[in-house]
């Protein structure tokens, strides 16, 4: 009898440990898998056009993403406005410099190469503000404006090199069907929850039944704002940028740092 059960016994652990193998590779996979997200603090506030004081942030647990130029895109020409407004900060506070770039749908750019070597030069530039270690870039590109958008990518990362901190603004729709954006040369893609106009409920829906974007470029950051807060539980690890349509003030900050506490 015992030697009839031998072999079942074997085989019962032999299966136990290829079971016990499969679980151990999918929980080290899971752990280990790419996670896009810039590195540093997990909350970033942004700071737009105006004067800013940012002196009483926590270096070691927040960071400041500051709206170093705009970029127009016209017809046949290309308008750049630097920022005019002080922007005061606690040493050693991370600083990511944000480019927006823009065009106008009544007045179509031409994007052609001088328009994208001039785009180049306004980003590039910013990059070797004092204190600048990353670089963002808000385009909310139309279709017909992807494909200069992703040269200029492209572009920026050959001229930056592999390992220079590149983030982008995303539009929700960019990380769920519309993922057009899967192989750009970026490290994150912060998908924008806020002023997201008649696709919102059908943004929210998705958000209430899944834990995260299907594009992986999505999945380590978000971005946020003050007056339209996004209720979902936030994962320990994702970065959160957030927006004020004010100027930041303790009491503002105080806030956030309330509302992300039970997220981080």
């Amino acid at each position: 009898m015992r030697l009839s059960t031998l072999p079942f016994r074997r085989l019962w652990i032999a299966i136990s440990i290829l079971v016990l193998c499969i679980i151990g590779t999918v929980l080290f996979w899971r752990a280990h898998r790419p996670f896009y997200r810039l590195q540093g603090p997990n909350l970033v506030y942004w700071a737009w056009e105006r004067p800013e004081d940012l002196r009483f942030l926590n270096p070691r647990k927040e960071a400041v993403a500051f709206l170093a130029s705009s970029v127009e895109l016209l017809p046949q020409d290309v308008k750049v406005y630097p920022r005019m407004q002080p922007l005061l900060l606690a040493p050693g506070t991370q600083l990511i410099a944000v480019v927006r770039v823009y065009s106008h749908s009544n007045a179509p750019a031409s994007l052609d190469s001088a328009q994208m070597e001039e785009t180049l030069k306004t980003v590039i530039a910013s990059t070797g503000l004092p204190q600048v270690s990353g670089l963002q870039i808000d385009f909310d590109a139309r279709s017909s404006e992807r494909s200069f958008y992703s040269q200029i990518l492209a572009e920026l990362r050959h001229r930056l090199g592999p390992s220079y901190p590149i983030s982008i603004t995303a539009l929700a729709s960019w990380c769920i069907g519309d993922r057009w954006i899967h192989d750009l040369p970026i490290n994150e893609a912060v998908p924008m929850l806020f002023s997201m106009g008649t696709e919102g409920p059908s943004i929210r829906q998705y958000l209430s039944s899944h834990s995260s974007f299907p594009e992986p470029l999505c999945r380590g950051s978000v971005g946020l704002s003050t007056d339209e807060w996004f209720s979902k539980q936030i994962h320990w690890q994702t970065r959160v940028y957030v927006f004020n349509a004010k100027a930041w003030i303790p009491a503002s900050v105080k806030s956030v740092r309330s509302r992300l506490s039970g997220g981080f």
